[in-house]
């Protein structure tokens, strides 16, 4: 009895797996695009491989499809891209370049079957595939301009042109002199097509639809004269950037007691400057390098100059750039490089004085109803004011042109005070206060820059010789970008926080007429040092 129950068991077990064994598998589903593709031929894995019917993936990849019955080989082209394939082969090749793929094509009702991982990412889609959904996904969208833009790439001009796939793109040539013209193979689908600009790279950008067979489109870029050009890709490759190069564009001088020797960019420059050689043997030159940009310029002759014997300029680098402009010299002269806007200027003087002629704002801080700090009965206004009148003094006696924003005790609004030095063309501008704090134990002197090189480099000096002067603690050189008085005036300027007010031993030496003196001599130093080039 028991034997028949057993067998009875084991007959049942068996017609229950013969069942499940006889299930099929579910279809797996290709969709392209998101869309889903229907053959009269289903895919098939073959080991661990998705076989799919060749023309039906190629042709709504965009792809032609060519079978060659004699040779029983087919070919897949789009584009540039030839794809030669031989039925139970093993070996394909794509664009004469021999690949080695895991399964072969193969005949199946009819139908070419292919690997369609291979032949998918081999017509630019990418692949994956969802093993419990069984289905893979196939993506190629046509290439499409989504938009464009002119801003900066790597702190450089640029426009920016945004795809939605990695852009084929050519430089076409130009009828204009100064286009910078490229045609890519992508749809526009923008809203816009010109973009008005007019500044010292680019005038206007125009995209228009060429009449091709397959979408298309042109960029023209309307460049100024000397304007030099790059194309990079950037933002994982879907991006064109066409990025302008600063230029020397030319060098202009001007005669008079002083050389003075502009050189124009196209946008603000960083430079360097050192001088070579010595003036006894006669090979004394001084050398300046211009970075991030391009030669556009020749070397000018020199006029009749006590300074300059003549000048010369080269491209120095390409990578990085950097335009290198030689002055050579005839003996030891004077000299200040400083940058204004776009140009970069070089002022030859003699070596005796060199504040002859320089006009300096002095900016005596707060006045009037504003007394700015007050300790024991003494105003801050009433040091700084006394201060800047001794400088004056100073100044003027060493040949220097002096503009006070205020000479009594009067308020002066701040940008007034930028303003007085823009107006008069100013070369230096000096802002005079003193500091306070909540600790009394601080003492020492600080001055105080609007991040730029000329300005970092004018407080420097000032604070130095401040410093040196009277001996006071180094409370260091402080970057303040938000001071209207610093930050508005278009010259070298610095404000120098003399002493502590709040500080009893800084406070009393303040209150000494010796001091104050000595307070202005130290600013004159400074002023002095820089502009002898110190």
């Amino acid at each position: 009895m028991f034997k028949k129950i057993a067998i009875a068991l084991l007959a049942i077990l068996f017609l229950h797996t013969t069942v499940y064994a006889a299930l099929p598998a579910e279809p797996i589903e290709i969709y392209i695009n998101q869309k889903k593709i229907v053959s009269d031929v289903a895919p098939i894995i073959y080991k661990d491989r998705t076989l799919v019917p060749l023309r039906v993936i190629s042709e709504n990849l965009g792809a032609a499809v060519h079978w060659d019955a004699v040779q029983r080989t087919v070919r897949v082209v789009s584009g540039k891209t030839l794809i030669v394939l031989k039925i139970n082969d093993t070996k394909a090749f794509i664009n004469q370049t021999p690949v080695t793929l895991d399964v072969p094509p193969m005949i199946i009702k009819d139908r070419t079957m292919v690997p369609l991982r291979f032949i998918g990412e081999s017509l630019g889609a990418k692949v994956s595939w969802d093993g419990v959904r069984r289905r893979v996904d196939v993506i190629k969208y046509s290439p499409q301009i989504l938009d464009f833009s002119y801003s900066t790439v790597n702190e450089v001009p640029a426009v920016v042109i945004k795809g939605n796939v990695p852009l084929e793109y050519s430089v076409a040539q130009s009828e204009a002199e100064n286009a910078v013209v490229v045609d890519i193979k992508a749809e526009l689908k923008t809203n816009k097509n010109i973009l008005n600009v007019h500044d010292n790279y680019v005038d206007r950008v125009i995209a228009e639809v060429l009449e091709t067979e397959s979408p298309a489109s042109r960029f023209v870029v309307e460049i100024k004269e000397g304007v030099s050009f790059d194309i990079l890709r950037m933002d994982g490759q879907n991006s064109l950037a066409i990025v302008f190069r600063n230029a020397l564009t030319g060098i202009e001088f001007e005669g008079g007691e002083d050389l003075i020797a502009t050189l124009r960019t196209l946008g603000p420059a960083k430079y360097n400057h050192f001088t070579l050689g010595t003036p006894e043997k006669g090979d004394y030159r001084l050398v300046l390098d211009i970075f991030g940009a391009r030669l556009s310029a020749s070397a000018p002759e020199v006029p009749e100059n006590d300074y300059v014997k003549s000048v010369r300029v080269s491209q120095f680098s390409t990578n990085p750039d950097t335009v290198r402009v030689v002055f050579d010299l005839k003996t030891d002269v004077h000299y200040q490089v400083y940058k204004d806007g776009s140009n970069i200027t070089v002022n030859f003087s003699p070596t005796g004085n060199p504040l002859k002629g320089r006009i300096i704002v002095i900016d005596p801080g707060h006045g009037g109803s504003d007394p700015g700090a007050v300790y024991s009965g003494v105003n801050e206004k009433d040091l700084n004011l006394d201060i800047a009148l001794r400088l004056k003094k100073l100044l003027e006696e060493n040949g220097a042109k002096v503009l006070m924003t205020r000479e009594t005790d009067i308020y002066v609004n701040l940008y007034t005070r930028a303003g007085i030095a823009n107006e008069a063309g100013a070369d230096l501008f000096v802002s005079i206060h003193n500091n306070s704090i909540n600790n009394p134990a601080i003492s020492g002197t600080q001055t105080l820059y609007y991040p730029t090189p000329e300005k970092k480099a004018f407080a420097q000096t000032i604070h130095k010789a401040v410093v040196e002067t009277l001996g006071l603690p180094d409370k260091g050189l402080i970057e303040r970008p938000n001071l209207v008085v610093i930050r508005e005036t278009k010259m070298p300027s610095a404000l120098v926080e003399v002493a502590f007010m709040s500080s009893s031993h800084d406070l009393g030496l303040l209150r000494t007429e010796a001091f104050r003196q000595k307070a202005a001599e130290g600013i004159f130093k400074g002023i002095f040092n820089y502009l002898s080039g110190q």
